[in-house]
Order: structure tokens, then C-alpha cells, then sequence
């Protein structure tokens, strides 16, 4: 399974990405986590969501109080117990699920990193393998037995430079083990035969997949490399099948991951032009194109530049318009009217979100969550008794206590908090309390009440 970024998971896993992300520059550690965690339960493979993940367990880490940490002891022993399970189950998913539940109360859990390391490999998530044993690495520097995991892991990557450069370290201060010595030898020599397979591509780009060895030693391919020769045979399938549509959707869709912009919008148009049926998942695909090409152009300037500043207005205007051009071609879909929801009340477009909301409420999928934004919508307004209304027609359908009902519990605490009705809001703050400690601020909230006499 390849690991992916943001450019290529589905709309719904980016969108709890994105959110997630947004909270953890608000600093609002356990509303990040929870959205990080949801978003890799639906996409395991995401790297940049469980780095921002981790970023965010090592902040709440930082920012907590003894107690809180005190208190998470035996939710980590259980959700490590858990996660052992599901490892000798070679339940992998469930194991780094678990794992990561731990790491949200301890970022430095031997045990936890250990698990998505054997995980991950399992799973061929270098990249994912190896930030954990870079952690592990930190508490035990000169584990030799780590260093060669990690060496391994970049071999996986496609990292041979890398690969050489720690085994060589390795070797380097142990000059009496055989093992060792060898281990550098063989690493070195694929390096060599790797970095001299890639210049024939780079020289010869015509070639096919035979010229690249054929012994078993140089068949890994750098992720680029295997991306690029994805294409090249699936562009040659294409020549003989000019109606398949799908097809040319499926190699936009690479280019996009491979950052090659022109090329994705090459084939778009080119479906776009010759299919005659409207399509909204390939309206979908165009619109997450250009959200991409826009996040590169973004990620050039520094941030807080009016450069940078300067596109985000024109990424998020050009983003609402085409959701709201979406809404409109597809009435009956509302998923789309949900997401443009979402998108005018990230830009502050209250009554309009409230619009939007109320009639993706209609969809089962997102009725729940479309009652919690409007909610949220009516808070913003100051129309309390309707937020509280809209929390609690919510609470009524959803009575098992998972991260949906704590957050719209939460919300409807937060509501009777500004209506200074206190003994409300912290009758519904221990509600959650009392089944997750760790959920964003209740601890503080609920101890807080106790430490004053509430």
C-alpha cells in the first residue's frame, strides 16, 4: 500500500485533514487529534495527516498537567493491550489505531512507536516506519538493531543515499562486527546498482520495464520512478482503448500526485470534452486538481507573505465558487450541498452556510453533522436557544457515546457556558468526562469546576 498525501485521499479524509490542521494552529491539541485520528482510521496510508497527528501529541504533551497525564494511564494500558492484539492478529490497521490512542496521551511510548513500526512494515509504509524509529532512535541512540530497521526502511522508500550513508555510520564504529560489516556491503552495493539502473531511465526514457535488471537486486523502484511507469503503461492501454474514460481520469489523477499539473488538465479536458454524460465524480477529481496545484504554488512563498496570503484568498474563493457551481449542477446530491457548507462557514459566510446546511440535512449521511454545524452556525449568530435546539434534535438520534455524541455534547455545553447557565454546561462537560478525560479541554473544564467549589 503506498503512502499518500493530501492531493490524492478522497474529499471527506481531506476535509477532516484540513480541519484537523486548523485546530492545531488554534492549539487546540484533543479537537486535532480527534479529527486526525477519524481521518486515519478512513485513510490509514495518509503521511501528512499522521505527521500532524503526532505534531499535535507532542504539543498536548508539552501543555499537559500532571494530572491529566496521571489520568490517561489506564485508557493507554488498555488501548495498548488492544493494540498488541491486533498486532499478533495481523490486524495492522487495528494495531496502529491503537497505538496512536497511546501516543495521543504519551508521543513517547516505546511500546506504541514499536508497534507501528512492525505495523508499518507489514503494511510497506516506509515513511510512516520510519518516523517512529527515528523516535525510537532518540532513546536508544546506539541500538544497532534499530539503526538496521531504519536503514531498511529507506531501502523500502527508495532512499539508497540514505540507506548507505546510516549503515555506513553503523559500520563506522563497529569495526569488529562481521555482521555488520557485511550488512554495509550489501546496502552499498544495491545503492551502486540502484543509482546506476536510474541513470539507464534517466538516459534511456523510452525503456520498459525489462531493462531494469531482472536479477532481483535492483528491482526497487523510487516511488517517482514506480509513479512514472504507472503512467507510461497505462497512457499505452489507453492508445487502444480512446473511449475509456475512466482510464483517462485515472492517469489525471497520477499526474496530479505526481505534482505534473499540466499534464492532469491535458487529460481532464480531453475527457471532459469527448464524454457526454455529466459526471460528478470527475467534476469532483477537476476540482481537487486545482485545490492541489493551488497548495504547491502556496507552499513556494513563506508563510505570512502577501504572496502567500494573496493566493490563499484566490484558493479558497476559486474552491467555494466551483462547490457552489457543483451544488447547483447537482441538486440532488447533497453531499455537495454539505460541502458547501462547510466552505462558507470556514470563510465566515454564516446565513448562506445555514442555507446549505439545512438542506443537506436531508441527506442520512450527513443529517448529524449538518444539525452540528447549525448549531455551530446559530452560536455564531448569538440565537442560543436555537443552537441549543439543533444540538440536541442531534443527541436524540445519536445515543452511543462515540466522537460524534462527545462533540456535540461538548457543543451544547459550550452553548449553556456562554449562557452562563454553569450548572448545565458542567452537567454535559462530565457526561464526557466521565467516558474520555482526554477529549479536547473537559478535563481542565471539569476539574476547574471542582477546584472552585462547582
Amino acid at each position: 500500500m503506498p503512502e499518500k498525501d493530501h492531493n490524492v485521499v478522497g474529499m471527506e479524509v481531506r476535509q477532516l485533514w484540513e480541519r484537523g490542521y486548523e485546530q492545531l494552529e488554534k492549539k487546540q491539541w484533543d479537537y486535532a487529534m480527534e479529527l486526525l485520528c477519524m481521518a486515519l482510521e478512513k485513510e490509514p496510508a495518509f503521511f501528512e495527516c499522521r505527521m500532524a497527528l503526532r505534531a499535535a501529541q507532542v504539543k498536548k504533551n508539552e501543555n499537559a498537567s500532571s494530572l491529566s497525564k496521571m489520568a490517561g494511564t489506564a485508557a493507554n494500558a488498555h488501548n495498548m493491550a488492544q493494540a498488541k492484539v491486533a498486532l499478533a492478529r495481523k490486524n495492522y490497521f487495528g494495531a496502529m489505531s491503537h497505538a496512536e490512542k497511546v501516543l495521543c496521551a504519551d508521543p513517547e511510548s516505546s511500546v506504541a512507536h514499536r508497534v507501528i513500526v512492525d505495523s508499518s512494515a507489514a503494511l510497506d509504509l516506509p515513511q510512516t516506519m520510519i518516523s517512529s524509529l527515528q523516535m525510537l532512535k532518540k532513546v536508544n541512540p546506539e541500538n544497532k538493531d534499530l539503526t538496521q530497521e531504519l536503514a531498511t526502511a529507506l531501502e523500502m522508500l527508495g532512499d539508497w543515499d540514505q540507506a548507505e550513508h546510516v549503515m555506513g555510520q553503523l559500520a563506522a564504529v563497529n569495526p569488529d562486527d562481521p555482521v555488520l560489516q557485511q550488512a554495509y556491503k550489501d546496502t552499498a552495493a544495491k545503492a551502486t546498482i540502484f543509482r546506476g539502473q536510474y541513470e539507464k531511465m534517466v538516459n534511456e526514457p523510452a525503456a520498459g520495464k525489462e531493462d531494469w535488471g531482472g536479477d532481483g537486486e535492483a528491482d526497487a523502484l523510487s516511488a517517482d520512478e514506480a509513479l512514472d511507469e504507472k503512467i507510461y503503461h497505462m497512457e499505452e492501454r489507453l492508445q487502444e482503448e480512446l473511449d475509456n474514460y475512466k482510464l483517462g481520469v485515472d492517469i489525471a489523477k497520477l499526474y496530479v500526485q505526481r505534482r505534473d499539473f499540466e499534464r492532469a488538465f491535458e487529460y481532464y479536458d480531453w475527457v471532459l470534452e469527448n464524454n457526454q454524460v455529466s459526471d460528478s465524480a470527475i467534476d469532483r477529481a477537476v476540482a481537487d486538481a486545482y485545490q492541489a496545484q493551488y497548495d504547491r504554488d502556496i507552499e513556494a512563498f513563506p508563510e505570512g507573505s502577501p504572496e502567500r496570503e494573496g493566493l490563499v484568498r484566490e484558493r479558497d474563493g476559486f474552491l467555494l465558487e466551483n462547490c457552489q457551481e457543483r451544488a447547483e449542477r447537482y441538486p440532488t446530491m447533497l453531499e455537495f450541498r454539505f460541502e458547501l457548507g462547510e466552505r462558507l462557514l470556514r470563510m465566515d459566510q454564516v446565513n448562506e452556510a445555514i442555507q446549505a446546511f439545512q438542506k443537506a440535512q436531508n441527506s442520512p449521511k450527513h443529517k448529524l453533522d449538518s444539525l452540528n454545524y447549525l448549531g455551530q452556525c446559530f452560536m455564531k449568530r448569538g440565537m442560543h436557544d436555537m443552537a441549543v435546539s439543533q444540538f440536541e434534535k442531534a443527541l436524540g438520534e445519536k445515543t452511543v457515546m462515540d466522537q460524534q455524541r462527545k462533540e456535540l455534547v461538548y457543543n451544547l455545553a459550550c452553548v449553556y457556558e456562554e449562557l452562563d447557565r454553569r450548572e448545565e454546561a458542567a452537567k454535559y462537560f462530565k457526561e464526557i468526562y466521565e467516558v474520555d478525560i482526554s477529549f479536547r479541554d473537559v478535563a481542565d473544564k471539569v476539574e476547574s469546576g471542582y477546584s472552585s467549589g462547582g
